[in-house]
């Protein structure tokens, strides 16, 4: 029967966007743990990069300023980076919390409506 082959076809649809969903959401915080390590990675190199030796021989010299700025310029990196992950885990990470539940609800009405217009042809089956 068509009908029959089309509710399948619909739900195994219904049932693998919530898969995809749910897939999405994990690689999504794998994605923010990742981004804040790296974050961290950066700001530790930065650290370690602005220990440069701040005697007398260095005042003036164009490679330490240059070293300097590209040292704090990483650091910039680092902080748009953690902020960027924050957000994904903030924002992004709800929005898909939210689609995902509102997928499993449409399907479950989806399923009763069904059932309930299954349940009413098979009466009128039963009725002739």
């Amino acid at each position: 029967m068509v009908a029959g082959a089309a509710h399948e076809a619909l739900l195994n649809r219904q049932e693998a966007e919530l898969k995809l969903l749910e897939t999405m959401k994990r690689c999504l915080i794998q994605k923010s743990k990742c981004d804040k390590e790296y974050a961290a990675s950066l700001a530790a190199v930065t650290q370690q990069g602005l220990k440069v030796d701040r005697s007398d021989d260095l005042q003036g010299s164009h490679i330490t300023r240059a070293w300097r700025a590209f040292m704090e310029e990483l650091e910039h990196t680092a902080k748009q980076v953690k902020a960027n992950a924050e957000q994904l885990e903030s924002v992004c990470l709800d929005k898909l919390a939210h689609l995902y539940q509102d997928k499993r609800r449409v399907r479950k009405q989806y399923q009763e409506e069904h059932t309930k217009i299954a349940t009413k042809f098979s009466h009128m089956g039963q009725a002739r």
